[in-house]
């Protein structure tokens, strides 16, 4: 499954280079006999590439008890035949997405585990991506895309749509650069994905993986719902980053067929306890990634959904204030964000920012003393701050000032 991904201009040209050395290759074709054995080499020697570039990225999202856990989901889904293991990491990205290189190396970025309720979903998504993998659907897409015309054209168009939904972040950067030097291959699995036929025998093989491992199959369709409420429509109503997907109404439509078909048997397990304590505080982590990627409202949703089970939490209250902080704009904005921040001074583990933030949107409005109190605290909480000097000075400031 893919999902909105980069937004950098210059993969319009990596596209058209993509395109001229794809055509160079289809010119100059390998004898028959060794084509076949050519193409999977080239494969897994890119896919190697691809696996180094992103363990030194910095895209990595680093925490071992999550790996372990999103592969041990993985395994519960293999069957005795597969003939390549999966090797699953979670990997920083603020939208959703997952991905299989033929190696077996396969990623699932925080935005999609932050999207997911529970296990079976994440099971469903998994699924999917083991198809992609066991049915060499990155092989098939290399050989038709040496011989498709124009398909660099549609895939700039493809980018191009996407990116205009998105800002620039840290992650956002680290992805266009690795894009940029990754090649055909990161191109076909993570950012425009295979072919409608492909992506719909991954759905069906992947429900099976998921009936016979004893999930919940009615999960299945609530992935696909889950991303189509993330999922703005452009003016004309189509989604051109599904151009070569069915759309995600067609593919709701479908699991919903497959998920009735499995009806009336033993109710699967969707395990949520356990798949929101493996997650953790990363929807809070999410969250600060959607603000720096300039999604403020998405980041809003994320901790919105944890502060439901958390709603002592200081740190989430502190981040729902950063998120309204980011909408400045729109009416009652900051005075939600102060009184986010305030919330979070309250509770026990405040983070000083917190403070810190909130005396500055006080500074800004003229509340000369709702600001002091707040600087005070601040530094009181964290008096070896950075930023310690400059908010003495502020201080300095605030009394200075007129009452």
């Amino acid at each position: 499954m893919r999902f909105r991904f980069l937004r950098t201009l210059p993969l319009l040209a990596l596209a058209a280079a993509l395109a001229y050395g794809a055509c160079s290759a289809a010119d100059v074709p390998a004898p028959a006999d060794s084509a076949p054995r050519k193409d999977a080499l080239e494969l897994h020697r890119d896919a190697d590439d691809i696996e180094k570039r992103i363990a030194t990225s910095g895209l990595l999202y680093g925490s071992s008890d999550l790996d372990a856990y999103l592969q041990g989901v993985a395994d519960a889904l293999a069957r005795p035949d597969d003939q390549e293991p999966i090797r699953l990491k979670a990997i920083k990205g603020p939208w959703p997405n997952a991905f299989v290189l033929p190696n077996g190396a396969s990623y699932v970025t925080t935005g999609m585990l932050d999207m997911l309720d529970n296990e079976a979903q994440l099971a469903c998504v998994l699924g999917h991506e083991m198809t992609h993998l066991v049915e060499q659907h990155a092989l098939q897409e290399m050989r038709a895309q040496r011989t498709r015309q124009g398909w660099a054209t549609a895939l700039a168009v493809l980018v191009g749509a996407v990116g205009a939904y998105y800002g620039g972040s840290q992650a956002g950067a680290a992805l266009a650069a690795l894009t940029a030097s990754a090649g055909q291959l990161w191109t076909i699995s993570a950012v425009s994905g295979y072919s409608r036929d492909n992506e719909r025998e991954a759905d069906r093989v992947g429900f099976e993986r998921v009936a016979a491992a004893g999930y919940d199959t009615a999960q299945a369709p609530v992935v696909f719902e889950l991303l189509l409420a993330r999922t703005p429509d452009d003016a004309g109503g189509v989604r051109p980053y599904f151009a070569t997907h069915p759309k995600l109404e067609e593919r709701i439509a479908s699991f919903r067929e497959l998920a009735t078909a499995q009806a009336g048997g033993p109710a699967g397990a969707t395990n949520a306890e356990r798949y929101l304590a493996a997650i953790g505080d990363l929807p809070l982590e999410q969250a600060l990634l959607l603000i720096e990627a300039e999604q403020p409202a998405l980041a809003q949703l994320s901790v919105g959904r944890y502060l439901d089970r958390h709603p002592d939490s200081a740190q989430a209250h502190f981040v729902a204030g950063e998120a309204w902080r980011a909408r400045p704009n729109e009416s009652g904005a900051i005075d939600y964000a102060i009184a986010a921040y305030a919330q979070a001074a309250a509770l026990p583990g405040t983070p000083p920012t917190a403070l810190r933030n909130k005396g500055l949107l006080h500074r800004e409005r003229g509340e000369n003393e709702l600001a002091r109190e707040a600087f005070e605290k601040y530094l009181a909480l964290d008096p070896q701050a950075v930023d310690a000097g400059i908010v003495r000075l502020y201080l300095q400031e605030l009394s200075a000032a007129p009452p």
